[in-house]
């Protein structure tokens, strides 16, 4: 930060301090293994906190399901990032948003009928649902281009 005054995150001192998340996921992109690979960007109050990309650890059927684990990896860390606001004594008590651009899979984290066609889905990326169904997340759909 010394050679780049200026450079850096910056926090807002007035307005909310909304946590917010986007998640995106490049399908199949390992040449090899066929394997995609996640990315999210973690906001709190308009900075970035977080961020992360990492192939996944199986390989995806369908691209809205690959976009599914990348919700589900989103949600952990943005549950994990409201506990450490909450232990720093922030408060935060709107729900935190996840930002997807798949449709489908906004819908099967959004609706239990769904989830009769996807049994193929590993049982923890349904952590998302059950965020939702709590009222710690709620999910919106944004466009990609």
């Amino acid at each position: 930060m010394k050679l780049a005054p200026g450079q850096g995150i910056l926090f807002p001192s007035h307005g909310k301090l909304q946590l917010k998340g986007y998640c995106d996921v490049d399908w199949a992109s390992c040449p090899t293994t066929k394997r995609s690979v996640t990315g999210f960007y973690v906001f709190l109050g308009g900075a970035p906190i977080s961020r992360k990309s990492k192939k996944q650890s199986v390989v995806s059927r369908s691209s809205a399901e690959s976009k599914y684990r990348s919700m589900a990896s989103l949600t952990c860390e943005l549950v994990w990032l409201k506990q450490l606001l909450c232990d720093l004594q922030v408060p935060h008590s709107q729900p935190t948003l996840l930002y997807c651009d798949n449709q489908v899979a906004l819908h099967i984290a959004a609706n239990s009928v769904f989830h009769e066609c996807t049994k193929h889905i590993e049982i923890d990326c349904h952590t998302v649902r059950e965020k939702i169904q709590s009222g710690l997340i709620n999910t919106t759909y944004v466009c990609s281009t």
